[in-house]
């Protein structure tokens, strides 16, 4: 293998790749990403049996090859070269010489006989545009659990309809997060025992990453079979994991209509975030914020009189199910509450509640209408209960 390329898209697929470096490597191998010589230029990937990451650059080939090196070692090398000299690779027997400039290194290889197959990439199953399906994760991923020994929570549910409506759904038991969004489907549907797989659990962290990484002014086009699941950018970028077992929680019966709700709080989302962090500047993590609403005000207080106390107030008023909002105590874990806020793409949010001990939905409402495309249930907080959620 001998080749050239420049030092900027070197660096940028290296680090592409080493999103799926393992940690703590199971075997010496698995730290190492493979590089090999194809017909668009150099090939980079790695692979942690869990999840892997694909990539290519530009290059001038002069000898095709294929190399396994230390992906950390290379990373670190990749980024301490200007980005616009131009870099030679060159494989020996026993050494990937790297030269740019006055510089030159030497970088063992691993066994790339021992280095485990790529898993097949699943034919796509539908595309939509990389930078709406980012924002979509992003605000169900707030939801997700991150408890390994329930696996079944850390993941996000993708459920595809038949005329392009995707829903991405996550829970940790105390919240749930759902968007609906728009995509298009390919008309491939894979199968599972024979049955069609239109629901699939993907990893909420490894999601998130994933479509951050991804996102831009592009299609993006996602597909998943036998247990694998990938993300594309064709022609430039792949990105796979397993998908995760499990029965997911059943949750359309658990929200309510917002035409049921009892009370209704519409509040500014920046103002209502700034000050639930100032109040809970006085009180720990597993403590709640307590929210009074009367007439248009909403009271956001913490603590007690034996220990700190804050108070502060953002406007408010009624809205949809009520003429008047009436005077109404409910409490939640502050940060769940921000989450859900920050989440919103709205100005403005608006909080249904049947009763201060139910779980409140949230959306997001600009002007007259509220969006309905994503929905945050909510768990409050016993104001008279010993502990609270971790």
């Amino acid at each position: 293998m001998k080749l050239r390329l420049f030092a900027a898209p070197l660096t940028e697929a290296v680090a592409h790749v080493a999103r799926a470096l393992p940690t703590r490597p199971p075997v010496p191998v698995l730290a190492g990403i493979l590089l090999a010589t194809g017909p668009n230029g150099l090939h980079l990937s790695a692979f942690d049996y869990e999840s892997f990451a694909t990539t290519s650059a530009l290059a001038e080939i002069a000898d095709d090859g294929s190399a396994l090196v230390s992906g950390r070692l290379l990373g670190d090398i990749a980024k301490a070269l200007p980005k616009n000299a131009e870099v030679d690779l060159e494989l020996t027997d026993t050494r990937l010489l790297v030269r740019a400039g006055s510089a030159r290194f030497e970088l063992p290889l691993l066994p790339i006989d021992e280095y485990p197959a790529l898993p097949a990439t699943p034919d796509t199953v539908f595309t939509a545009p990389a930078d709406e399906f980012a924002d979509a994760v992003a605000q169900v991923v707030v939801a997700a659990g991150t408890d390994d020994t329930l696996p079944v929570l850390t993941g996000v549910l993708l459920t595809l309809e038949d005329d392009g409506r995707l829903t991405l759904a996550a829970t940790d038991r105390y919240r749930f997060a759902v968007r609906e969004s728009r995509v298009q489907p390919t008309g491939t549907v894979p199968t599972d025992d024979g049955q069609p797989a239109t629901t699939v659990l993907v990893p909420a962290k490894w999601l998130a990453d994933a479509t951050k990484a991804l996102a831009g002014d592009h299609p993006l086009h996602a597909g998943w079979h036998n247990g694998q699941f990938t993300l594309s950018v064709p022609g430039r970028h792949t990105i796979g994991t397993r998908l995760l077992a499990g029965e997911f929680p059943k949750f359309r019966a658990l929200f309510p209509a917002p035409a049921d709700a009892k009370m209704v709080i519409t509040v500014p989302v920046d103002e209502t975030i700034a000050a639930l962090k100032r109040v809970a500047l006085v009180i720990d993590t597993k403590r709640p914020v307590r929210l009074t609403a009367e007439d248009d005000q909403l009271s956001l207080t913490a603590g007690d009189d034996d220990s700190a106390f804050a108070l502060d107030r953002v406007p408010c008023h009624s809205a949809g199910a009520v003429d008047r909002l009436e005077s109404c105590d409910a409490a939640f874990k502050p940060s769940y509450l921000i989450d859900a806020l920050q989440a919103l793409t709205e100005p403005e949010a608006r909080l249904y509640l049947t009763t201060p001990h139910k779980p409140a939905l949230i959306l997001g409402r600009a002007g007259d209408s509220a969006d309905i495309g994503y929905e945050h249930l909510l768990m409050p907080i016993r104001l008279n209960a010993t502990t609270t959620p971790a």
